[in-house]
């Protein structure tokens, strides 16, 4: 029996193994057929590591046109090949490596498979583009938006932290002229503060793009006060008697009333603004007039302006039967009297308005004349934009207000040659 089973398997011993052989090859072309090898190309979002190097450097830099990706090829067996995706594969450039200060070469390495696939051997790089880094301090501007509700006035704004450290490319930072922080307003009724991301101006009120800014913090606590408002009227008061032959219309200021702001306590005491009695004294009035006065200084105690450019009223004191109008005195008609010898003096600009009272019919017929005033240089020095009175004569039934203008006064040259040559 032994015998018939060793007979068995050495006989025809070749064509055994070639039968063997062939089975085998028709195993791997069937394996084959079934899942062959295939090559795909991934595209995956390169990680720069170690970017220190270059900021310890003083250097910042900034991914090429913004193409941070790179694509290779893989290889692998259809049944493996299926199963990957881009995140399958990390994509690493070593700011360590870094060529000719443009480009970093970039490892490509598989998560998963790793040992059932194969990478295109090609380099893929990473562009770069380098760039000086500036730090810089900025004062912050806090500020407000919106519309304050009725009855109240914003008092203080006021930010945190005041001063803000801004890292970033120096052709970036060395555009920035001003750090402004903006809470909105509208609709609060109380003081608040509000957590802000603060925006970055030019000097022409550009706004910067902040993207590439690194700062000392991310946003700017702004806080806001109120104050409650009250408006009331402005009040003038006098003092003497008019002289004879005058008799007062009325006394009007613009404007007639202001907005104060202060502590409820404070504005209930106040009824009024008062203009007092010295500013206007009747014994000195010789017809009608205009004059501004400031009234912060006429503010009770614990109570300011809420809008300090209301601060400049304009008083009108009119007399019986006149009115007031604005008339224009071209700078042909005004005339310099005794100009200091070797001086030449010339107002800086066209005209000048100046208030003119009378009767309506009067102030008309005026406008169709040419009103001539006359500036007295005794005594002026040379200089630009000195401040000089401008006069009127008198002419029946009007009053022309003289007024202050603003002349330039320079040597004459011409009168200087002229004694050289006489001397």
């Amino acid at each position: 029996m032994k015998q018939k089973i060793i007979t068995a398997l050495t006989k025809d011993v070749g064509l055994k193994i070639l039968a063997f052989i062939f089975a085998f090859l028709l195993w791997l072309v069937v394996v084959n057929i079934d899942d062959p090898t295939q090559t795909r190309t991934f595209t995956s979002v390169v990680t720069v590591t170690n970017g220190d190097v270059l900021k310890s450097a003083g250097k910042l830099y900034e991914i090429k046109d913004g193409i941070n990706t790179v694509s290779f090829r893989v290889t692998a067996k259809r049944s493996i090949i299926e199963k990957l995706s881009p995140s399958d594969f990390s994509a690493v450039a070593d700011m360590n490596n870094l060529e000719n200060e443009e480009r970093i070469p970039v490892t490509i390495a598989a998560k998963s498979y790793a040992n059932y696939i194969t990478i295109s051997s090609k380099q893929n790089y990473l562009y770069v583009v380098l760039e000086d880094e500036k730090t810089q301090r900025f004062v912050v501007s806090a500020q407000t938006t919106g519309t304050v509700e009725e009855g109240l006035a914003v008092d203080t704004v006021t930010s945190s932290p005041t001063v803000l450290t801004v890292t970033g490319p120096e052709d970036v930072v060395s555009t920035i002229s001003s750090v402004v922080a903006t809470a909105n307003i509208s609709g609060v009724t109380s003081n608040f503060t509000e957590s802000v991301i603060p925006k970055f101006y030019t000097e022409r009120g550009d706004e910067v793009d902040a993207k590439e800014l690194t700062l000392s913090v991310s946003t700017i606590s702004v806080s806001v006060s109120f104050l409650n408002t009250k408006a009331v009227d402005v009040v003038v008061k006098t003092s003497g008697t008019l002289p004879e032959g005058l008799t007062l219309d009325s006394i009007k200021t613009d404007p007639s009333s202001v907005m104060i702001i202060g502590e409820t306590s404070a504005l209930n005491d106040v009824t009024s603004v008062t203009i007092p009695e010295s500013v206007i004294n009747l014994s000195d009035v010789t017809g009608s007039f205009i004059t501004t006065v400031d009234i912060s200084s006429y503010l009770p105690t614990g109570v300011t302006l809420a809008d300090s450019s209301s601060a400049k009223v304009t008083i009108t004191v009119l007399m019986a039967g006149e009115t007031s109008s604005t008339l224009d005195v071209t700078a042909e008609n005004i005339e310099f009297r005794n100009v200091p010898e070797g001086m030449s003096v010339a107002l800086n600009s066209s005209d000048v308005k100046v208030n003119v009272f009378g009767s309506e019919a009067e102030l008309d017929a005026l406008k169709t004349k040419g009103v001539k005033g006359y500036v007295d240089c005794s005594g002026i020095a040379v200089g630009e934009s000195q401040n000089a009175v401008l006069q009127f004569e008198n002419i029946e039934g009007v009053t022309i207000q003289n007024t202050s203008v603003t002349v330039n006064v320079t040597e004459d040259d011409s009168k200087t040659s002229h004694a050289t040559e006489d001397n």
